[in-house]
C-alpha cells in the first residue's frame, strides 16, 4: 500500500472537516461539514484496493448517504415546524445515531469493520466518532430519556454481542459501541465534557491494540493461538491493552468509567448501576480469553523472555496503573 497524495489529502481534509464542527453555528454548516468528512473517509477505506475493502466502502457510504438525507429532511423541517420541536430533535438525534454507529443502527458498523482494513478500523473507531459525539453535545439538549436509554443498550449490546465474536475487528467493533454508551450516558447530565475526556482516553488505550493488530496482521482469535506466526510478547500486549480497555481496575481504562460512575450515582443509581451490571458482561469475555491464552502459551511454548520485553512489560504495567495511584 503506497501511501500517494490523495490519501494524504484525504486524511488532512478529514482532520479540518472534524474540526471545522467546533466553529459552526447552524445545522446547515454542521450538514456540510459531515458530508465531508463522509467523502473524504471513502479513499482511506479503499486505500488497499481489495474487494473486501470496496464492499466496506459501499456500505458506509450509503448507510451514510441514509443518514444524511434523514438530517437534511430534519434540518429543513426544524425552520418551518417550530410546533414539533421534540419530534424534529428525535429526528434529528436518529440521523447522527445513525452516522456514528450507535442503537439502533449498530450493525452495519460491525458490517463495515469486519470488511475493512485495521488502518480504517482505527479511523472508523476514533476520529469518524468525534464529529457526531461533538453535535451530541452541543446541539442536542432536549433528549436525556432517549441519551440514557440508547446508551444502556449501547453498553449491553456491546458487551453481549462481543461475547460471540471471533472476528477480532468485529470483537473491536463491538468493544467500541460499549464505550459509545459510556460517552452517551454523561450527555443527560451538566457535566457533557467528560464524554469529550472519555473519548480521547478510550482513543489513546485503543490506538496501542490497533497498531499492533495491523503490525502483525491478526484477524481472528485462532491466530492468536499460533505460536509459529505470532511472538508471545505482541500476544501478551494485546491482552493487556485489551483488559485496560475493558475497564479492569486498576488499569487506566478504569478512570474515565470511574469519572462517569461518580457523577451518575449521584443523579441516577438505577443507571449507574445497570451499567455496571452489563460491563461486566463484556470484562468476563476479556478475562475468559486473557486467561484462555495464557495457560495456552504456558503449556505450548518455552518462554524464554528476553531482559528488554521483561524490562518494556514492567514499564506498561506502571503506565497503566498510575493513574489509580494518581488518585
Amino acid at each position: 500500500m503506497k501511501f500517494s497524495s490523495v490519501m494524504f489529502m484525504s486524511i488532512i481534509v478529514l482532520i479540518l472537516s472534524t474540526v471545522m464542527m467546533v466553529s459552526c453555528n447552524s445545522w446547515l454548516s454542521l450538514w456540510v461539514c459531515l458530508e465531508l468528512n463522509m467523502f473524504m473517509f471513502i479513499p482511506v477505506i479503499m486505500w488497499s484496493t481489495s474487494d473486501y475493502e470496496e464492499e466496506g466502502a459501499v456500505k458506509y457510504f450509503i448507510i451514510q448517504s441514509l443518514a444524511s438525507a434523514m438530517l437534511v429532511i430534519s434540518i429543513f423541517y426544524s425552520y418551518n415546524l417550530s410546533d414539533l420541536e421534540v419530534v424534529v430533535t428525535f429526528f434529528l438525534a436518529m440521523a447522527i445515531f445513525m452516522k456514528m454507529g450507535s442503537f439502533p443502527f449498530i450493525f452495519w458498523y460491525t458490517s463495515v469493520m469486519k470488511s475493512i482494513s485495521w488502518i480504517s478500523c482505527m479511523i472508523l473507531s476514533t476520529w469518524q466518532k468525534l464529529g457526531p459525539l461533538l453535535i451530541l453535545i452541543f446541539f442536542i439538549n432536549s433528549l436525556n430519556k432517549l441519551f440514557m436509554f440508547v446508551s444502556l443498550i449501547n453498553v449491553l449490546i456491546g458487551g453481549c454481542a462481543g461475547c460471540m465474536q471471533s472476528d477480532l475487528r468485529a470483537l473491536m467493533a463491538y468493544s467500541s459501541v460499549s464505550h459509545l454508551g459510556w460517552m452517551m450516558s454523561i450527555l443527560s447530565s451538566i457535566y457533557k465534557i467528560l464524554s469529550i475526556i472519555y473519548f480521547f482516553i478510550y482513543t489513546l488505550l485503543v490506538l496501542p491494540i490497533f497498531f499492533i493488530m495491523m503490525f502483525v496482521n491478526i484477524k481472528n482469535m485462532s491466530m492468536l493461538f499460533s505460536s509459529n506466526k505470532i511472538s508471545f510478547k505482541y500476544v501478551f500486549s494485546i491482552m493487556l491493552l485489551i483488559l485496560s480497555l475493558s475497564g479492569l481496575p486498576p488499569l487506566s481504562g478504569f478512570i474515565p468509567k470511574l469519572m462517569i460512575l461518580s457523577i451518575l450515582v449521584l443523579e441516577n443509581l438505577f443507571m449507574s448501576v445497570s451499567m455496571v451490571i452489563f460491563s461486566i458482561v463484556s470484562m468476563y469475555m476479556y478475562l475468559n480469553m486473557f486467561f484462555t491464552l495464557m495457560m495456552y502459551y504456558y503449556l505450548n511454548m518455552d518462554l524464554k523472555l528476553e531482559l528488554n520485553f521483561i524490562l518494556t512489560l514492567c514499564v506498561m504495567i506502571s503506565f497503566m496503573m498510575m493513574p489509580i495511584v494518581m488518585i
